[in-house]
């Protein structure tokens, strides 16, 4: 059983919406698998270079939560979109390569994460850029 996560540009009174749709401007979307908080959190640890703390999940805020925590709509926090925003390509290899040694992803390899991290970078750039929130949408 895979975990479905969306990436998705919104605005605060709508972002619940996606829950019931899953409907946004491909441009401002990222479908993925297998992203929770958990695994972003620790990205987000590595692209600031300090250590993992239980802080970095707490920052995103849970927008709702259905089915006993089986949906999950949670807004990605405002610095790791800034950080996920301003990567260039080489600081994407070395984070893909330095996530993939985290114990969420030793199943990864850093060249299937490389991709993960464009696509993060793509929707953290449209949100940054249209003043609005990242949200992270998951489905078991």
């Amino acid at each position: 059983m895979s975990v479905l996560s969306d990436l998705y540009v919104s605005t605060p009174d709508k972002a619940p919406d996606y829950d019931e749709n899953q409907e946004a401007p491909e441009n401002e979307r990222a479908e993925m698998t297998g992203f929770t908080t958990i695994e972003f959190s620790t990205l987000w640890a590595i692209l600031e270079g300090k250590p993992w703390e239980e802080g970095h999940m707490d920052a995103f805020e849970t927008v709702i939560e259905k089915d006993g925590g089986d949906r999950l709509i949670s807004l990605v926090p405002s610095s790791l979109v800034a950080l996920a925003a301003d990567l260039d390509e080489s600081g994407i290899s070395a984070a893909a390569e330095e996530w993939a040694q985290t114990d969420e992803l030793e199943h990864c390899e850093a060249e299937d994460l490389v991709e993960a991290i464009e696509e993060f970078r793509r929707v953290a750039r449209v949100a940054r850029d249209s003043k609005r929130g990242l949200y992270l949408w998951n489905c078991v």
